[in-house]
């Protein structure tokens, strides 16, 4: 099976909020990425999170990618798809959760459409499993001494350097969702061939990007997930959220991610894959 993935597609970026999407438009920006080069497309399309900020424009598009060149799409969410933005959402929604639960239910409902949520889906012999993980503590107790990086301090350089603090209804601390995915991700990790979340598995700095390495915000762009990659039976995990291309190899399984970005990022893009049996 050739499996191709993504992440961070960040759709309203390309698509503007209050305008229809044309099928004309969708495949103006995708089919040159998709089958660039006259490749193979793969069977199945992951996606690590990150669609976008508004529920009608992430299922358009990927009804549309669906019909046109997958016969599967497996996804997880991303942090940003937790985001309330401008007054019809927040009227819309209570919380970033009922957001996140409408999300999932309208990709559910798609055949050959699957939102991962601490599941396990069976194609042509082949398990996906997933979730949406989250960022933890692993990075600061690897790196850096908790007396000085407190829970506090931590809170503040969240709020600080990335907008989940402000845009995510529903929590207070930076760890708050790492509490509930735990449990999917622990309940999944020995029953995969492929494992997918939005969060990058390693603390290890030789496994986050070059000028990257020993800043504290990694808190932030990973999980200490070393227990799930010895244990586990996944052969590949992928991931998204940082805007960097990255493979690498830990404990034996081949841990990847391919962003879309953002436009400014388009011309670095392209369709990765692997095969597996």
């Amino acid at each position: 099976m050739k499996v191709d993935y993504l992440s961070d597609l960040h759709i309203d970026f390309y698509f503007p909020k209050n305008k229809k999407i044309l099928d004309e438009d969708i495949k103006a920006l995708y089919h040159p990425i998709i089958t660039k080069g006259n490749r193979e497309i793969g069977n199945v399309l992951i996606i690590a999170g990150d669609i976008g900020h508004y529920n009608y424009q992430n299922i358009t598009i990927l009804k549309y990618l669906k019909e046109n060149y997958y016969k599967h799409i497996l996804c997880v969410l991303g942090n940003h798809d937790y985001y309330l933005l401008g007054k019809g959402t927040l009227n819309r929604y209570n919380n970033s959760f009922e957001r996140v639960e409408e999300m999932r239910e309208l990709i559910n409902n798609e055949e050959g459409m699957y939102c991962l949520d601490g599941d396990v889906v069976n194609i042509t012999g082949i398990n996906f499993a997933g979730c949406d993980s989250w960022y933890n503590y692993g990075y600061v107790k690897r790196y850096f001494s908790s007396s000085i990086y407190s829970k506090d301090k931590i809170n503040s350089l969240w709020s600080q350097y990335l907008n989940d603090e402000k845009n995510i209804y529903g929590i207070d601390d930076f760890d708050e969702i790492w509490n509930t995915e735990i449990s999917k991700i622990e309940s999944i990790y020995e029953s995969c061939d492929v494992m997918v979340t939005h969060v990058n598995p390693s603390t290890n700095n030789d496994n986050i990007p070059i000028q990257y390495r020993n800043s504290i915000t990694n808190t932030f762009f990973t999980f200490e997930g070393g227990k799930y990659l010895k244990e586990g039976n996944m052969r590949y995990w992928i991931f998204g959220h940082t805007h960097e291309q990255i493979e690498y190899f830990e404990h034996n399984v081949k841990c990847l991610c391919n962003p879309f970005g953002y436009p400014k990022e388009l011309s670095n893009i392209r369709i990765k894959s692997f095969t597996i049996s």
